[in-house]
């Protein structure tokens, strides 16, 4: 069934079963091999899921003078043939199941600066055994999975590293911010986030917003996964479709307390927010963000999203996600000035704005910059805001 829309952080199919797999057979192998988006695995059956985007109604109408939402391109919205291979191949997982493979590879593979997440293969060998299994045995299969997935010509350069760099970031966005003694941080569409569970202290609480068909199965995963030592330390998972019930009231009853400076964290789903969704999500946090709370962000160019300027790699990325019905609808300019003014329509300050080289220099220090062939993603910029 087609979603009407999803984020990384939107659960598209069930879980698969835990249960060992046996390898994957020739034909899907060789698909492996050959295409932007690797997927030995069988496609599960898509289960229905409603939109994230909060209701407009959920916030204040955004002030005047903000920066219109990019229209999405026409190679982010259509997907390609039906009969095609990157089709074929893409079209089987949701984004959050890829993204979470990605995740695991640079760790799986020892390479500098890697990230933190130490349990993201666990969720990911739940979640996609066949595709594990092959990771795990498949001799080269990482290697090669690599290769494909950052090929210049038809695959996405940095690819793996832009998921790396991003995870790195968000995990220092919390550390910053219990550094500061924020004891509040709100994950919005959390999905596969494991933060809670690796960064988490003392006295401080964490809430877990998603779909709640996402949120059960998480609930699932994590007690089978043995992720919470300390029940005190348990996240407080909200299962709301905000596009239905506004973030005020999906947080109201959990022990949220909007008086208390809270850091939230927004990753990889503005760009999927259509209309003045975006507008109406920042306006929602800014209205529950006491003085001194924080949110850290990425989003999308609405350059590359218009279709101007080099942006290695776009085109296939925004054909993968327009496969999966989640196509990339939202973009701001990639300026310091457009992303202020953006946010500024809903009461929040620009903190930092970093550009994929900037981003690259922070968190993959020993990689060095090529416009040509970018070490990471190039279409997506990432800033925080702070709340007055």
């Amino acid at each position: 069934m087609a979603q009407t829309l999803t984020a990384e952080g939107a659960l598209g199919p069930a879980a698969a079963p835990a249960s060992a797999a046996a390898p994957p057979s020739a034909p899907v192998a060789e698909a492996a091999a050959s295409a932007p988006s690797p997927s030995p695995a069988p496609a599960p059956a898509a289960a229905p899921a409603a939109a994230i985007a909060p209701s407009p109604a959920a916030a204040p109408v955004p002030a005047k003078g903000a920066p219109a939402p990019a229209p999405a391109s026409p190679v982010g919205s259509g997907g390609s043939s039906r009969l095609g291979l990157l089709r074929a191949v893409t079209r089987g997982t949701p984004t959050n199941y890829d993204m979470l493979v990605l995740r695991t590879l640079n760790r799986d593979q020892a390479l500098p600066n890697a990230n933190g997440d130490h349990l993201a293969a666990a969720l990911r060998d739940e979640l996609m055994p066949l595709r594990s299994w092959w990771l795990k045995h498949w001799p080269g299969s990482k290697a090669n999975m690599r290769r494909t997935l950052e090929n210049p010509f038809w695959g996405v350069p940095g690819a793996i590293n832009f998921i790396d760099a991003r995870t790195k970031w968000f995990d220092e966005a919390v550390t910053q911010a219990l550094d500061g003694g924020i004891k509040q941080v709100v994950v919005v569409a959390a999905g596969y986030d494991t933060r809670a569970y690796r960064l988490g202290r003392p006295g401080v609480r964490f809430f877990e917003v998603d779909l709640p068909i996402a949120s059960e199965t998480k609930q699932r995963l994590v007690d089978k996964l043995g992720f919470v030592k300390d029940q005190a330390a348990r996240p407080t998972y909200v299962g709301a479709d905000l596009a239905r019930v506004p973030l005020a009231q999906a947080l109201a009853g959990t022990g949220f307390d909007p008086a208390a400076p809270t850091l939230w964290t927004v990753e990889g789903l503005v760009y999927y927010l259509p209309g003045d969704a975006p507008h109406a999500l920042y306006a929602a946090i800014s209205a529950l963000s006491a003085p001194g709370s924080r949110v850290w962000f990425d989003f999308m160019s609405e350059e590359a999203l218009a279709g101007r300027g080099s942006f290695p790699g776009f085109k296939t990325t925004a054909k993968s996600v327009a496969n999966k019905d989640e196509p990339f609808v939202w973009g701001l300019p990639p300026c310091r000035e457009g992303v202020a003014g953006f946010l500024a329509g809903s009461g929040l300050e620009l903190g930092d704005f970093l550009t994929p080289k900037d981003m690259v220099g922070r968190m993959l220090p020993h990689l060095p910059w090529s416009d040509r062939r970018p070490p990471i993603a190039s279409f997506y910029l990432y800033a925080t805001a702070r709340k007055p």
